[in-house]
């Protein structure tokens, strides 16, 4: 296998041991009192021009981190499905794209969907052998077209369908039979019926530039998080799934952004918290700049619950990815090494940190070229 636990029979006989007693290994149990075990896996874009993405894996339990080149071009995103790890990246030759899906045991390619036509940016899951792909839109005199949600079905590898949408949709998620599409060119979030594959609405949201991410909380609303202008502060907005209206929203303080226009937002479903950084230039909105943050929002309560500062390093800047990991309470936060002109390397390995939750550094671990998307691989034991 090929991303394995050193310590793999050592663990097993702790595990037993604290079973027997009655022990949280790691402080933290699911509904059924299983014990979990979390792998981080980071996904690191590459260079755009040589096409070289691919992922770090690293082990907390033994703060071991593995370059894994797994020959795509520049990632998105990724995604978990099915027992698979959905790797999302876009191909430079014919300005489109694909999506190639491994095993989430030893990493290895099961299988491509390739006939995607424009780039793709988010996979979601309406059913278990559906996903809904958003893809980016081509552009006219530097304005972007409508764009399209290729329908995939997931055991052929096939694009059954491409419906349109609005400009350059970004996220997707799938609510109450529905799939909600961020477009963020328009500021507005389209709604699809995942069993007819059409769209049924087109939800304005006013004071909303540029909506990217889309989440689904523990009350099944539809949690937006808008990047914000140079005019209007970044939001979080809530939507009832149902009615589809605006419960709420929350002020952020400052651009949401990823350096690389990958990961900029992150939610955990077991602790029902949103993260979302502020790390970058916010790209065609006055030349506003991220502050270094990361906001905490309370998806329970529907509130900011606390502003992080990510600490400094003269050898690296800005944010490009950020992830939660409710297991160990621990914060993953990637940035990009500093270039000769003092601004961001994206040639060159960067850098993932540890936080915890207060913010403050655990470790941190070298990641592969221009790091961009975090996820977790879980374990049930």
């Amino acid at each position: 296998m090929r991303f394995r636990r050193s310590v793999a029979w050592i663990a097993l006989l702790t595990v037993t041991a604290l079973l027997m007693t009655g022990c949280d290994l790691f402080g933290s149990n699911d509904d059924d009192g299983r014990r979990i075990t979390t792998d981080v896996v980071i996904a690191n874009s590459g260079n755009f021009s040589a096409q070289d993405g691919s992922l770090t894996l690293y082990s907390p339990s033994d703060s071991a981190a593995t370059l894994d080149d797994i020959d795509v071009s520049f990632i998105n995103s990724l995604a978990l499905h099915n027992d698979r790890l959905f790797v999302v990246d876009n191909t430079q030759a014919d300005n489109a794209g694909k999506i190639t899906t491994f095993d989430t045991e030893e990493l290895g390619p099961i299988d491509q969907i390739s006939d995607l036509q424009r780039p793709p940016r988010r996979i979601a899951f309406p059913s278990e052998n559906k996903g809904y792909v958003t893809n980016l839109s081509r552009f006219e005199n530097r304005t972007p077209d409508t764009s399209t949600v290729s329908v995939v079905d997931l055991q052929e590898n096939t694009v059954t369908k491409r419906i349109d949408v609005g400009r350059s949709p970004e996220g997707i998620a799938v609510a109450a039979g529905k799939a909600f599409v961020a477009n963020s060119a328009d500021g507005t979030l389209s709604v699809l019926d995942t069993e007819a594959d059409a769209v049924t609405s087109t939800l304005s949201l006013e004071g909303c530039p540029s909506p990217k991410d889309v989440f689904v909380d523990g009350e099944d609303e539809v949690t937006v998080v808008c990047q914000g202008s140079a005019e209007r502060s970044s939001e979080v907005l809530f939507l009832n799934s149902n009615e589809e209206e605006i419960a709420s929203r929350v002020e952020l303080g400052a651009p949401v952004g990823s350096a690389n226009a990958t990961q900029s937002a992150y939610y955990s479903e077991e602790a029902e918290e949103l993260y979302a950084v502020s790390g970058v230039e916010t790209f065609g909105f006055g030349g506003q700049a991220g502050t270094g943050e990361i906001f905490r929002v309370d998806t329970d309560a529907n509130t900011l619950d606390v502003t992080l500062e990510v600490p400094q390093n003269d050898e690296f800047v800005n944010i490009t990815a950020v992830g939660y990991d409710d297991t160990t309470q621990n914060l993953y936060v990637t940035r990009l090494p500093v270039g000769d002109s003092g601004g961001p390397l994206f040639s060159a390995n960067g850098i993932a940190l540890v936080l915890d939750r207060e913010g403050s550094v655990v470790t941190r671990f070298e990641t592969g070229n221009t790091p961009g998307y975090v996820t977790f691989l879980r374990e049930t034991q």
